[in-house]
């Protein structure tokens, strides 16, 4: 995994699971990791993995919830100073607009259409065609029974 978080980020990331688990009593989740930063959720996540790699914190996941917890904190002091964050916000960017198509998308799939309604209404009215219909009773015998 490419690494992309600074020695200040890891210490802040670390910081903050500390105080929440202090303070709530449990691990907490990244979603609260998150909001107590003052970051997006998809890029505290994003630290998150990053830090998990290294070992310095521990997700663990369930299949309802993640929490994190501090794992080895000492390797905190080997992370780089500085690492630009531009690619990062560009993929996070870049995700949110592939849901966002998605989720045209399948708007797109269940609206009806002028060409839909149309269809519908001919169908309806072959239906009730067919329900008025009544079969002709026959007019007399067949050629063949004289």
């Amino acid at each position: 995994m490419d690494v992309r978080i600074s020695r200040e980020e890891g210490h802040a990331h670390v910081g903050a699971i500390r105080v929440l688990h202090y303070r709530l009593r449990r691990p907490p989740t990244p979603a609260e990791v998150a909001e107590l930063l003052g970051s997006q959720t998809e890029i505290t996540l994003h630290r998150l993995r990053a830090l998990q790699a290294l070992g310095i914190v521990i997700l663990v996941e369930n299949p309802f919830e993640m929490h994190v917890s501090v794992g080895d904190h000492r390797t905190l002091d080997d992370l780089p100073e500085e690492v630009s964050e531009i690619g990062l916000s560009d993929a996070v960017q870049d995700f949110k607009k592939r849901q966002s198509e998605k989720a045209d998308q399948m708007v797109r799939l269940f609206e009806e259409t002028d060409e839909d309604a149309e269809r519908r209404e001919a169908n309806d009215q072959r239906a009730d065609d067919l329900r008025k219909f009544q079969p002709k009773k026959p007019q007399g015998k067949a050629p063949w029974e004289k």
